[in-house]
């Protein structure tokens, strides 16, 4: 209350103040610094941005006032405007709903203001979504190539939801669930990659060093245990985050977690493939991603399996969007497709890519971070075969047995 009360003191204070309006057309790549003006009395500047078609604005801002009584920045961002102050949050973040946002900075005095910063994406929004029939995917029909085992195969069922994004009763048998032991709760997602391991995210295993976590496989329906016989759960044995894992930036987002006890494969529980390819250009190639995740934003978690069909897009416009990412040496998949998204639970879930080769699915990246879940902002995957290196050794260092991950 107290906030909402100087936010309202400012705009009386500066309702009468000296106003610099400022349109602007962008387009990709531009980079721009936005700059008050100020005055001996209360001012505002305005900016009106709008964008390419299809293209986005990233806006950061700096408050360097720490009151919320002299100063006031407000941001549009083409749906809701969103007011900030020093007193509470000194830097700002925001991205356009689409191609337009504007910006306002009020101050009453000369001591006081924000300075931003922004940049254009790629177009990207406006992009055809059109994701090909998956009902072969999986099945091996067609290929050039074998795999070295059996691996990311699908199950199909005569019943298909058209439109729909309910996956089949063990559908896809190399998705597993992340489960803290003791509470029954899951929590993550994963993949089946060996008998005794399972690929996961490291920022869903870091936050629990040390408490005993369990993985469901087999699983379909969490409310009911009539669905398939094939669930079981296992105890993890040893979680092996990435050594440069960094759970404010989230770069190297993945972990291999070892199994106490081997899961006995079957035409419901099996292996996903693993790339056998560095830096494939998947530029605008449609991925599936899959898990239990919440419907929404904040929302509820399905009880089911849920499956959705997401499109590569450039690197570079998660680079414009969020400021970790590296185009040098790419350890991560940008993912977009307008209303669908992998939203919170599904991290640490596979994100597969049929083989043409092989007609198999071959998983490419895992579900890593993003902002709220099928907004127009995109989401940042680990780039599973960067790791191939690191996962392979892991996975020799702790198998009781011999096992190699398929590829």
């Amino acid at each position: 209350m107290i906030r909402y009360l100087a936010l309202l003191a400012i705009i009386l204070a500066t309702a009468n103040a000296k106003l610099t309006e400022e349109k602007l057309e962008l387009n990709t790549g531009d980079k721009l610094k936005l700059r008050h003006q100020f005055d001996d009395g209360p001012a505002e500047t305005k900016w009106e941005l709008k964008a390419c078609e299809g293209c986005k604005i990233a806006l950061s801002c700096v408050i360097l006032s720490r009151s919320c009584e002299d100063h006031l920045l407000t941001i549009h961002d083409g749906k809701k405007y969103h007011f900030f102050c020093g007193e509470e949050q000194r830097y700002v973040v925001k991205t356009s709903i689409y191609n337009k946002m504007s910006v306002s900075i009020k101050t009453e005095s000369l001591k006081t203001g924000s300075y931003c910063s922004l940049s254009v994406t790629k177009p990207y929004t406006n992009m055809k979504y059109e994701p090909e029939d998956s009902s072969e995917h999986g099945l091996g029909k067609g290929a050039t190539r074998q795999t070295s085992c059996k691996c990311g195969w699908s199950n199909k069922s005569p019943r298909r939801i058209v439109g729909g994004s309910e996956a089949s009763v063990n559908e896809y048998p190399f998705v597993a669930l992340l489960m803290l032991t003791r509470r029954k709760f899951p929590f993550c997602g994963g993949s089946i990659i060996t008998p005794y391991h399972i690929l996961t995210a490291a920022h869903c295993t870091y936050p629990f060093y040390g408490i005993q976590l369990s993985v469901i496989v087999g699983e379909h329906d969490l409310t009911t245990e009539k669905e398939t016989p094939f669930t079981r759960i296992i105890d993890v044995d040893k979680t092996f985050d990435h050594p440069q894992y960094n759970d404010k930036s989230n770069v190297f987002d993945i972990s291999v977690l070892k199994l106490k006890e081997k899961i006995e494969f079957n035409d419901a529980v099996g292996p996903v493939c693993m790339p056998n390819f560095r830096n494939r250009n998947l530029m605008d190639e449609y991925i599936k991603v899959m898990g239990w995740g919440n419907l929404r934003t904040n929302g509820s978690s399905s009880s089911v399996l849920l499956k959705v069909d997401l499109k590569v897009i450039d690197l570079e416009i998660c680079k414009t969007i969020y400021n970790s990412i590296d185009t040098d040496s790419p350890f991560q998949i940008c993912t977009w497709a307008k209303d669908k998204d992998s939203c919170q639970g599904d991290s640490g879930g596979p994100l597969v890519w049929v083989d043409p080769t092989t007609k198999r699915f071959t998983q490419v990246a895992l579900v890593s971070y993003g902002r709220e879940c099928a907004s127009t902002d995109p989401a940042v995957n680990s780039d599973v075969s960067y790791f191939m290196n690191w996962i392979n050794q892991k996975i020799k260092e702790s198998s009781p047995e011999p096992v190699e991950v398929c590829q």
